[in-house]
Parts: C-alpha cells; structure tokens; sequence
C-alpha cells in the first residue's frame, strides 16, 4: 500500500479521483462515480451535516459537500495529514447515534470483515441517515492487501441492516470493458516509458469509447461493470 504523507500530494491524488484525466485507465468509473455522488449528495437533507469518511486518507468527495458541513472526520488505518483518527471500519471509534452522513468509497475491498463494517457504520449513523459507498466489481487486484470484489446482490447482503439501499453501475459493460482493457494494458506494460506511451495513445481513445458507446446505450446491462455504487439509508 502507497505510503504518502506530504498534503501537497494528497490533495493531487484526491483532485486526480475527483477530475479523472482522459489518460487515466480509470477515468470512465472516476468520472461517474463523481456524478452518481453529486446528484446523492445534493438530495441528502440538511447543512449542518456531521461526515465520517471511512478509509479517508484522501478525500476525493469532501468538496461535493461544500458548505454544508458542521464536522469533518476522516478515519484511516494509516496516520496522514488529512487523517483525524486512526481506525479500522469494523471498529469505528464513535458513539451510537452520531454522524448524518458515513463516506467509504473504495474501501470496503480492503475490510477483511465487511458484515462488522456494515454493522459499525450502520450504528454510528443516526436513525434515516445515510451511506454512499463505492466498491470495486470487476477489476485487477491493486494490492496484497484487498480481499473482494462484490456483484449487486453482495452489496445488498452486506447492507442487510439498512432500511433502504440503492445500488448503481459505475458504468454499463461496455465501459466496464473499456476500462479493464485500459487497466490491463497498463498493467502489462512492464516498463515505465512503455506505460508512459499507453497511457497517452490507448488508454484515451479506449475512455473515450467507451464514453461515446455508453452514452449510444450500445450496451445497457451491467455484468461487466467495473465498480459499483450504493446509497444506503439506516
């Protein structure tokens, strides 16, 4: 796992999630995971929100809330500068009953035990408060340190406990397609110069595919969606 301490570079990685650049093999999930977001956050109630940020040792969607924040935590297993407490999902350090608002985007592949996670979060939210999650479907392994990858029906078993959950594709199969065979090339490119040159000639004429085909509805199921977000409401 990345060990990255300078805010500089935090705040480049989390402009980097929020406004993907063409280049990157990620962007078509990026891009409308940042949509999805927008649209889920604009309709929560309320301007004084308290958000807890599970996994936030970057923050891509803290500026999606603007102003309407009365507090801010972001909970880390790893110490930042951005980090304000130090913890794992499945054992939140708060009190029942606390935050409006719960964030863990591309997080819970990392949750050896996401069911306690879902618990945890579940209780420190106040009642008809909510969740927004994204998780990872169909994707390469990032890191020793991943455990899953989850399809709809998991995302729904997970949040078993929520009154309500909505669940959306990142993208439908043929951007999911898109974007794998961006992040295979990628990653087989063994060479720096190599994935350099990727990057900057298929990388964007396949996001840029699969943006058109997506928005033409050429392919509207998603069993090749490459991420998936939930909205959960306790």
């Amino acid at each position: 796992m990345q060990h990255i301490n300078s805010q500089d570079e935090l705040l480049r990685i989390a402009q980097s999630r929020l406004y993907p650049s063409i280049t990157n093999p990620s962007y078509l999930v990026l891009r409308r995971r940042r949509e999805i977001l927008t649209r889920w956050i604009a309709d929560l109630p309320g301007n004084k929100l308290m958000v807890l940020d599970v996994g936030g040792r970057y923050q891509p969607y803290r500026p999606l809330l603007r102003d309407r924040t009365s507090r801010y935590i972001a909970l880390d297993v790893m110490r930042t500068a951005a980090v304000d407490a130090v913890g794992k999902g499945q054992q939140l350090p708060f009190r029942n009953d606390l935050f409006d608002l719960v964030l863990a985007t591309s997080v819970f592949e990392y949750i050896s035990d996401p069911f306690a996670a879902a618990n945890e979060i579940y209780r420190v939210l106040k009642p008809g408060s909510h969740l927004i999650m994204s998780v990872a479907s169909v994707y390469p392994r990032v890191g020793d340190e991943e455990y899953w990858r989850y399809l709809p029906a998991g995302i729904r078993a997970v949040l078993s406990p929520f009154a309500k959950v909505e669940v959306v594709p990142e993208t439908a199969s043929v951007g999911g397609f898109c974007r794998m065979t961006s992040a295979s090339l990628s990653i087989m490119a063994k060479y720096h110069f190599v994935r350099t040159i990727v990057h900057r000639t298929a990388v964007p004429l396949l996001n840029l595919a699969g943006l058109a085909l997506d928005r033409r509805s050429i392919s509207t199921n998603d069993q090749i969606a490459g991420n998936f977000s939930a909205l959960a409401q306790k």
